[in-house]
């Protein structure tokens, strides 16, 4: 998160795994959990990527929160530590910053999955669509990587930008963004 500005910590795939391996040991209860953000990249192996914390949908996820919550902070990946925390950790998103669109049973992708622990996230085109709140330089380079690696049309992630919760399916910087990503996504092609 910005509040956090000059961490040096990252986490990669196989440091990701290792963290929900110990969760999922230490769980008493089953959970899904429905990911976004860089952690989600992380397990859809795209090279290089990083991050500190893995941002979870809260509103779409199941689970027993008091159990969840103890069984990650014993892994050593608290939920939402304070502010002055440093290390690697668990964002859990409630609905009024979620800009990611309801997971459907029918295009959700499971990314990872142990004895109680089962990571899933939106389809590949929500997904994208949940990077157009911003769509930096990082945010582009996340998106190049799916639209290379997976058959992704404009036209999809167009109705994906739709199905964002509100206020974020009419914002205008997101469906600036959306005209952005037309743009490069032309241009993507035209370079391959």
């Amino acid at each position: 998160m910005g509040w956090r500005t000059g961490i040096v910590q990252i986490v990669n795939k196989a440091e990701l795994t290792a963290y929900l391996e110990k969760i999922d040991m230490e769980l008493k209860h089953s959970a899904i959990l429905y990911i976004y953000g860089s952690a989600a990249y992380i397990l859809l192996d795209e090279p290089e990527r990083t991050s500190l914390d893995v941002d979870v949908a809260a509103p779409y996820s199941n689970v027993d929160y008091s159990d969840f919550r103890r069984a990650a902070a014993a892994s050593g990946l608290p939920v939402n530590p304070d502010e002055q925390y440093t290390g690697d950790h668990i964002e859990w998103i409630a609905g009024l910053r979620l800009c990611l669109p309801r997971p459907s049973a029918e295009t959700e992708i499971t990314l990872w999955q142990g004895q109680r622990l089962m990571i899933k996230t939106v389809a590949i085109e929500q997904l994208i669509a949940s990077k157009l709140i911003r769509y930096d330089e990082i945010d582009q380079s996340d998106i190049r990587y799916l639209v290379s690696h997976r058959s992704v049309e404009f036209s999809r992630i167009e109705e994906a930008a739709k199905l964002l919760p509100y206020p974020f399916n009419c914002d205008h910087v997101v469906l600036e963004n959306l005209q952005n990503l037309k743009t490069d996504m032309a241009m993507w092609r035209d370079r391959a």
